[in-house]
């Protein structure tokens, strides 16, 4: 038993280690945003469309996935009186779309996100609900991550307890991390 869980929480933290650091990451950003560069780059097209094909946001999303190679979703719909706007969105990469029934010109205003921006992104999408297919492995990799952290904690603390020479160090650095992060939540909470 002692074998398999070692060899378990060796394999779980090597794989896991990666997704691990992207939330510890993006987690710094959270706190000190001012620290890094956030502002997406820019830049307005117009877009040749069928005014035929864009008789709604959906039909005109789909349209512009199919002719621009946009990836994402098709979210934010707001209906104007002379058309309509909406974003095509996927994780650090926005397009704007702005739209005027009949025309056949369509205003995009792109959006991408520097690589902090996109950690963040990645750290906050959740759930395996979402249109666009790589959303819902991400959120699926996120579900496995987060079990992975309670298999790690479990069988450490289990690992740690089993090595007797280790007991009282183990428990001062157990007692340590467990003191530092109520207080962070204490200080978090009630500022």
């Amino acid at each position: 038993m002692f074998r398999f869980l070692r060899n378990s929480h060796l394999l779980l933290g090597l794989f896991f280690c990666p997704f691990i650091l992207l939330f510890g990451v993006s987690s710094v950003q959270f706190a000190h945003n001012d620290w890094f560069v956030t502002e997406p780059e820019s830049a307005e097209m117009t877009v040749t469309v069928d005014p035929a094909q864009a008789t709604s946001p959906r039909a005109l999303g789909r349209l512009l996935m199919d002719q621009q190679g946009y990836r994402g979703f098709v979210l934010d719909i707001e209906e104007k009186d002379d058309g309509f706007e909406f974003l095509i969105g996927r994780m650090g990469t926005i397009h704007e779309i702005d739209y005027k029934t009949g025309s056949p010109e369509v205003a995009v205003t792109k959006k991408v996100w520097p690589l902090i921006s996109l950690l963040t992104w990645m750290h906050t999408t959740f759930g395996m609900d979402h249109e666009f297919g790589p959303h819902n492995f991400w959120g699926f990799l996120m579900f496995l991550t987060s079990v992975a952290l309670l298999l790690l904690g479990a069988t450490g603390i289990y690992l740690w307890f089993k090595i007797h020479a280790e007991r009282l160090a183990g428990l001062v650095l157990i007692s340590v991390s467990l003191a530092f992060g109520l207080t962070m939540i204490a200080l978090l909470r009630f500022p």
